[in-house]
């Protein structure tokens, strides 16, 4: 009834180069993650004391920066506004009018000065004050005299002024960088800050990146494990259910031989004809069926059908390794039996 089926391929050399390969790539992983661990521990300590002057270099720039910002405030923006402010009085009517009045009252004084001078070095040459020759050479000499001394005083005064205005500007001058210095020093401070940043997190960016790569490598031995050993299952499950003497030859001696010590039966409807309703279990509320296997017609059994078994009972189901279900029936507490 049953014939003994030729043993299906090997493909146990298959199977072993497959965990071979998980466990050379196992191996590797493990090597990476070793590694990114050494050079975590050397590195880190490093980059942390980078992390650190790059940090104090920002404080000091952020203090630089302040610094020239305050400067500025403080010194040039006032002399700026008196400069701006000298500026606008420079040129206004009441300026010039006053600066007309001083050089009036220089020459005033200048000729003042002049005539007396004058004066007393003729009467020390016992020239008369009082003639005409005295008050004619007087008042040529004077004016001259007095003239001059206006001019100078004028200008000089004038010169000081200008020399004054034009180190006003110089001195203001000086500070005219000072914003941007202090933009460049906050610049500065800010991307000092963004460096240190990026130094405290890189020993442990560059750790977990190398750790998935260990990672990566010990998975992608794993996937080929599978791979290799999915192969062997799919080609020995294909090549044992389209050989002649499949599972379904070996019905008959499963049911002659083995039926007192097994509990999973087969009971895929693909495996059965002649498939009748006979009752319900009362305690699992199953369906019950005789049928006989396709392999075994002359012989009829009651039992359960796997593909309904499987929607309330999964436990109870087996995939075998021919692709067919079966019935644990201890799990479901029924008794699988043969019928006259």
């Amino acid at each position: 009834m049953g014939k003994s089926s030729p043993p299906p391929p090997n493909y146990e050399p298959l199977a072993q180069a497959s965990e071979e390969s998980a466990r050379i790539m196992a191996d590797l992983g493990r090597e990476q993650l070793d590694f990114a661990r050494e050079q975590y521990e050397e590195v880190s300590p490093l980059l942390q004391e980078i992390g650190g002057l790059q940090a104090a270099a920002q404080r000091q720039q952020m203090d630089q920066a302040a610094d020239y910002y305050s400067y500025m405030q403080d010194t040039f923006r006032p002399l700026e506004r008196e400069i701006v402010a000298d500026v606008r009085e420079f040129n206004t009517d009441a300026y010039r009018e006053q600066l007309a009045s001083q050089a009036a009252a220089d020459a005033g004084l200048a000729f003042n000065r002049t005539r007396a001078a004058n004066e007393r070095s003729m009467a020390s040459m016992g020239v008369n004050p009082n003639s005409g020759r005295f008050a004619g050479i007087t008042s040529a000499s004077g004016l001259s005299q007095a003239a001059n001394r206006a001019a100078t005083m004028t200008g000089t005064r004038q010169q000081a002024d200008q020399l004054g205005y034009a180190r006003s500007l110089d001195a203001a001058g000086l500070g005219r960088n000072l914003p941007g210095a202090s933009t460049a020093a906050y610049t500065g401070a800010t991307a000092a800050g963004s460096a240190a940043g990026n130094a405290y997190q890189s020993a442990g960016q560059n750790y977990m990146g190398n750790m998935a790569i260990g990672s990566g490598t010990i998975g992608a031995g794993q996937e080929m494990q599978l791979s290799g050993l999915s192969n062997v299952l799919n080609a020995q499950t294909n090549a044992y259910v389209n050989s002649n003497d499949s599972f379904l030859g070996d019905v008959g001696g499963i049911l002659g031989g083995a039926a007192g010590i097994m509990k999973a039966w087969p009971s895929d409807r693909r495996l059965k004809e002649n498939i009748r309703e006979v009752g319900v279990d009362q305690r699992t509320a199953l369906t019950l069926y005789e049928f006989n296997y396709k392999d075994a017609p002359g012989r009829k059994f009651v039992g359960v059908m796997a593909d309904e078994v499987v929607l309330v009972y999964p436990d109870a189901v087996k995939l075998q390794a021919n692709g067919m279900f079966a019935v644990d029936y201890g799990v479901l507490g029924i008794e699988f039996k043969e019928v006259a």
